[in-house]
């Protein structure tokens, strides 16, 4: 009989599936970085509800869609360890659909990002040396947040980056 999960379960095996997707796809954690970029600068501009909720639904598109693509890859290395062109096909398939989400943020992004006043106001807010060294100082932890992490080779092993 296959035994069934509690909910608590259900919710640790998914925190689960995400943490391995962040641990191991530094694409993942590039999706975050720029998610955390997009909620910093947006509390320059005066965004309405329905404007704030399409950024937060981009963003969250993209990383699913990176949590999807991980897991068809797994898949398909599982099934398929050797070389196989249908194989490839599922894998960039799945890939593109990663890609054409990251796209279409990112012209979400420059439609609602782009006022010449809020740019002004932010460059004019990074003048100040504090705030200057404060963002300086999140974006290098961003980049060895990204750049950290392992990587999955074709048989399923893991290996650092």
């Amino acid at each position: 009989m296959k035994k069934r999960f509690s909910l608590l379960d259900s919710f640790k095996c998914a925190f689960k599936g995400i943490a391995f997707v962040l641990q191991h796809e530094r694409n993942m954690r590039i999706h975050l970085v720029a998610a955390l970029y997009v909620a910093f600068f947006s509390a320059f501009y005066s965004f309405s509800k329905s404007e704030i909720i399409l950024l937060v639904i981009t963003c969250a598109l993209v990383m699913i869609f990176e949590v999807l693509n991980t897991s068809i890859e797994v898949i398909v290395d599982k099934v398929s360890p050797k070389y196989s062109p249908l194989a490839r096909i599922a894998k960039d398939a799945a890939a593109g659909a990663v890609l054409l989400s990251a796209i279409m943020a990112i012209i979400v992004g420059v439609v609602l990002f782009f006022d010449i006043e809020k740019i002004k106001l932010i460059l004019l807010f990074f003048k100040e040396w504090s705030n200057l060294l404060l963002f300086t100082g999140f974006s290098a932890i961003a980049v060895v947040f990204i750049t950290s992490g392992k990587k999955r080779n074709i048989k399923g092993k893991i290996k650092n980056d």
